[in-house]
């Protein structure tokens, strides 16, 4: 049998003395400090802390597992933060589009590289709430603006990434995404950074998706999906989505894997799973 027994007062050495042996009856006139002894089967036995050293190894093993699972847990809230930023981002493009009403548009194309600025996308970005462009002064606005920031990163973040063709958004909406897109190297294009240039980590496939416009369907398309885009065509993943791409446009076959959630390199794993 066990019995817990609180001692009041003091008396230290007199209380060690009572370790072990039996005991009827227990007094004390002392103080008012408290200390615990346990009586099992008739006997006194001492109920000991944790000594300072004890204390401190436990923390140090607390503090071991922290670093270890800490960044693991960070990766993957920031990951489901890009997740939800891009469903979010895809579903008001989609919504854009439907409302830009393509079919009355009479020429869906542009036809000088470099044209921001076809009936499409004047009003396709009509139907967003912009804040601010960062062509105004310079159409290369948008360009020096990344570049400033420290650039962009291909999807597997080995690489600067080259977006000569479909190039950055250029226009900042009232939630903090940037859209654009024109018409170039002899397509059109549309590109979403679903988080905005001043947040990280402006990398082709994690935070920048790009699209292509059929003109003859008047349809927007994710990028990677397996159709002639112009006489382009981003659907041969081991380029354009790949922890083990060097191409310098690995990223830009991405957004279908992102849209399907689908990992390029591990069918086992969802795309957030394995962003490198």
């Amino acid at each position: 049998m066990q019995a817990m027994i609180e001692i009041l007062g003091g008396g230290a050495p007199e209380n060690k003395l009572l370790c072990g042996k039996k005991i009827n009856r227990l007094r004390t006139d002392h103080f008012n400090s408290k200390m615990n002894i346990i009586l099992v089967n008739g006997e006194v036995s001492m109920k000991k802390a944790f000594t300072m050293a004890e204390v401190l190894i436990t923390l140090g093993i607390i503090g071991i597992v922290v670093a270890m699972t800490l960044p693991s847990i960070i990766s993957k809230y920031q990951n489901k933060v890009l997740e939800t930023s891009l469903k979010k981002a895809y579903s008001a493009l989609m919504q854009a589009v439907v409302y830009t009403e393509t079919d009355s548009i009479s020429n869906i194309s542009g036809s000088v590289a470099g044209d921001r600025n076809t009936e499409f996308y004047s009003k396709l970005w009509g139907k967003y709430n912009i804040v601010k462009n960062f062509n105004k002064d310079s159409v290369y606005g948008s360009t020096n603006l990344y570049s400033q920031l420290g650039g962009v990163k291909t999807y597997n973040k080995k690489n600067q990434a080259d977006v000569g063709c479909p190039q950055l958004p250029q226009l900042m909406t009232n939630d903090g995404m940037a859209v654009g897109g024109m018409y170039n190297c002899y397509a059109n294009w549309i590109v979403i950074d679903i988080n905005g240039p001043y947040k990280k980590p402006n990398i082709l496939g994690h935070d920048i998706f790009y699209f292509g416009v059929d003109t003859n369907k008047r349809q927007i398309f994710p990028l990677g999906v397996n159709k002639v885009h112009s006489y382009w065509n981003f659907s041969n993943q081991n380029l354009y989505c790949s922890k083990n791409s060097t191409d310098a446009k690995n990223g830009y076959g991405c957004t279908i894997f992102a849209l399907q959630n689908r990992c390029p390199d591990d069918s086992a794993k969802t795309y957030w799973e394995c962003l490198p």
